[in-house]
């Protein structure tokens, strides 16, 4: 790395209660940015609606640089930031209007920018209008001739999914994203204790995001097995009032072997008294249930999309919102013994830590953020 000064400002649009694996994972490129060079800075710009969130007091407990900027209007007080900062790259995670990303270049004009998809584009497109379509066209011509330095998803079906779009070949690049698998080894509290759940089968879904992740799906399959395996049905979510609604529409009830269960920090917690996560999704980024739950020694059942297609070991696959599949997959994995589990789930858990360590991550960004600074061709079009 350059002995100069590198200026990184994370510009990200997250508003949920817990920092999570994605924050955790730019912690720890933080720390490893600044291991290369200590004149390194990182600084982090959020919108508003994240000052009232508990992590961000933490965040500036622990010394990093943090700036709140309207989410809204034109990004004058981004640019702000950009200037007074001296910000070399400015890196962007989730959506952000194209407005404040033209104008940041034009006033910023040495800066390089980043936009990092952590999902699919096609939710965006698949029933667009006139208008949404004309403003899509819109957004990707000033991506490819005037803004963007380098967009990167986080896996290689989002990649396909932003040429698809219109992102030219040469603007794209993905990284697939990691996991920071020391968070979740923290002690935990047995839930099973805590629940009173000692005796029953237990199985969890990640759900703030119900259509994404399929809960209907996944309620609809449990529904008629529930009691002939003594199942307890977690839904984690931080969206509880939405969720209730969503499964009264689907069932006209909260059955009782249902539980809403709220997000936590230590998300191993579900993880580790649940003996299988589903993960029925219609559409994901990079799975990061998929792969915690298996570092947790939880078997999952997946849908056949192709985001979740990552070569896993024993894989237990089955078609997208084939409900029947999806009831049958779950009685296989419940009838199956102990020695079973363990033996699928230590071949899935040495592939898991081969191949998403946060390590392998960072590493790849830092070289993004070298080739974007020194304007190298060598990276465009393929997996960084």
């Amino acid at each position: 790395m350059n002995q100069n000064e590198i200026v990184i400002c994370h510009l990200i649009n997250w508003e949920h209660p817990f920092t999570g694996n994605f924050l955790a994972s730019l912690f720890d490129l933080e720390k490893k940015l600044k291991n290369k060079n200590n004149n390194n800075k990182v600084i982090y710009a959020f919108h508003k609606n994240s000052m009232h969130c508990k992590w961000t007091e933490k965040m500036r407990q622990d010394g990093r640089e943090i700036y709140f900027v309207k989410k809204k209007g034109i990004g004058s007080e981004l640019i702000n930031v950009l200037k007074k900062n001296n910000v070399s790259i400015l890196h962007l995670h989730f959506t952000v209007p194209v407005i404040k990303i033209v104008l940041a270049k034009l006033f910023c004009p040495k800066i390089k920018i980043i936009v990092h998809y952590h999902n699919m584009f096609s939710p965006e497109i698949r029933y667009a209008s006139f208008v949404e379509n004309l403003k899509r066209k819109i957004k990707v011509f000033l991506y490819n001739r005037i803004a963007i330095d380098k967009i990167c998803g986080c896996g290689k079906a989002v990649f396909e999914d932003l040429i698809k779009w219109g992102i030219y070949d040469h603007k794209c690049c993905y990284i697939d994203n990691c996991i920071v698998f020391s968070r979740l080894d923290v002690d935990i509290e047995n839930g099973r204790d805590i629940y009173n759940i000692q005796n029953k089968k237990v199985l969890m879904i990640i759900g703030t995001a119900y259509y994404q992740k399929g809960v209907d799906f996944a309620v609809t399959a449990v529904k008629d097995i529930a009691e002939k395996y003594n199942i307890v049905f977690f839904i984690v979510c931080h969206n509880k009032d939405f969720i209730v609604g969503e499964i009264k529409k689907l069932l006209n009830h909260i059955p009782e072997w249902v539980i809403l269960a709220p997000s936590r920090e230590d998300i191993s917690f579900y993880y580790k008294m649940s003996d299988l996560c589903l993960m029925p999704s219609r559409e994901e980024g990079l799975p990061y249930a998929l792969l915690e739950s298996i570092y947790c020694e939880t078997p999952v059942i997946r849908s056949d999309i192709s985001e979740m297609a990552i070569n896993l070991p024993n894989d237990i696959i089955v078609p997208k919102g084939d409900i029947p599949a999806l009831q049958q997959s779950i009685e296989y994995v419940l009838n199956q013994t102990d020695v079973w589990k363990k033996t699928i789930i230590k071949e899935q858990k040495e592939y898991v830590l081969s191949q998403w360590n946060i390590d392998i991550w960072n590493n790849k960004i830092i070289d993004l953020y070298i080739n974007v600074l020194n304007k190298r061709p060598h990276m465009e079009g393929k997996l960084c």
